[in-house]
């Protein structure tokens, strides 16, 4: 059975805000595809965020989650093209349809949430 107030909220705020950068920055590498010298970034959330949930839950922290900021780095899978560019558009413009899967995920949890939270708190009753 699922709780209510199990603090799912805060941490699907945080995915929603790192997939906005996320989605930021490969738009970024898209938009410069093009640039001599440009090399692609990449943002890593994940893993940190899983962390943080699991220090919250164990008690050490309550801000673990807020506190959270994006890892922007060069993506080291990228290889060299003729004019040093690193950006591969095949990669970005699958990396940008899993980042955008991934916020339609987090965006439509977090409504359900929302909709529960209603819900209880007009007692079960159906209607507007």
């Amino acid at each position: 059975m699922s709780r209510i107030f199990d603090g799912s909220i805060p941490v699907l705020e945080k995915a929603l805000d790192m997939y906005l950068v996320r989605h930021s920055i490969i738009s970024d590498n898209i938009a410069n595809a093009e640039t001599p010298f440009y090399k692609a970034r990449q943002v890593d959330f994940e893993a940190e965020l899983a962390r943080a949930v699991e220090t919250e839950e164990s008690g050490l922290s309550n801000s673990a989650i807020g506190g959270l900021s994006p890892q922007i780095t060069q993506d080291a899978r990228s290889e060299l093209g003729q004019d040093l560019n690193t950006v591969d558009m095949d990669r970005e413009m699958s990396k940008l349809t899993k980042n955008d899967v991934q916020y339609s995920a987090a965006t439509q949890a977090i409504a359900k949430k929302f909709a529960l939270m209603k819900y209880t708190i007009s007692g079960g009753a159906g209607g507007n």
